[in-house]
């Protein structure tokens, strides 16, 4: 009998998580291979396809690497995204809004005012749809960040109805406008808790934080949707590997 698996996500995904978790569990130690293809599409009574996908992502988060004659071979135990997420390209942000859920708890209509707007990097008066709620990992009952999100009014209607953001919202807005989001900025830093925050957080107040804000892009230079996330220090690390070029570059 297979594994149960839950088909409000994607299948391969939620076989790599599976094995991941095997991985963790030491089923599969370091240092030796996996299953082969078909014993896992025998195993999980899927195709082929969703396999190779589900190796793919354990591939691209450095789990496990694939030698020619040999087969797959276990790297590491890999973490969650409170330690592997790295943030440094789309795909990264797709697999981390698959693997939680945002419940909103406000959505509100407001306008920039100087100290956002500044931090947004717009000039005072646009109009966004804003929108905040708790963050938390599928299945967990603690919640991993703070969530908030302003919209910009062309898009706003993305988020009509939306009560459990299960999805990347940039992605909702190119799907919505038919148009690729060009480039994403991102900040990182310190904070601490206010009293506000700790209690939604279930954290005392002036915990360590870190908040992080990623402005969205359109190919015009139009920011289409800013946001920002609280993360607690002990819930949550960031880890970017640099690719060593050449001399000068």
């Amino acid at each position: 009998m297979p594994p149960h698996l839950d088909r409000a996500s994607p299948l391969y995904l939620q076989i790599a998580h599976k094995l991941e978790q095997r991985i963790r569990d030491d089923i599969y130690p370091i240092g030796t291979l996996l299953p082969t293809e078909a014993e896992l599409v025998s195993a999980f009574q899927v195709s082929r396809y969703t396999v190779r996908q589900a190796i793919d992502q354990l591939k691209r988060n450095g789990t496990v690497t694939a030698r020619k004659g040999v087969g797959t071979m276990v790297n590491t135990k890999g973490n969650d995204w409170r330690t592997r997420f790295r943030g440094q390209s789309r795909h990264d942000l797709f697999d981390f809004s698959r693997d939680s859920e945002l419940h909103f708890q406000t959505k509100t209509e407001v306008i920039a005012r100087q100290e956002i707007a500044h931090e947004m990097g717009i000039t005072t008066g646009r109009a966004f749809t804003y929108a905040a709620g708790l963050r938390y990992f599928k299945g967990e009952d603690l919640p991993f960040c703070w969530n908030e999100v302003y919209l910009d009014e062309s898009v706003a209607e993305v988020l009509q109805g939306v009560d459990v953001l299960r999805k990347a919202l940039f992605h909702m807005v190119e799907s919505y406008t038919g148009e690729r989001i060009a480039s994403i900025h991102q900040e990182l830093s310190p904070v601490q808790l206010t009293a506000d925050l700790a209690g939604k957080l279930m954290l005392p107040t002036g915990s360590l934080a870190l908040r992080m804000t990623r402005r969205y892009l359109s190919s015009r230079g139009r920011l289409l949707e800013y946001a920002i996330q609280t993360l607690p220090a002990e819930r949550f690390s960031y880890r970017t590997v640099l690719s060593a070029g050449e001399p000068g570059t």
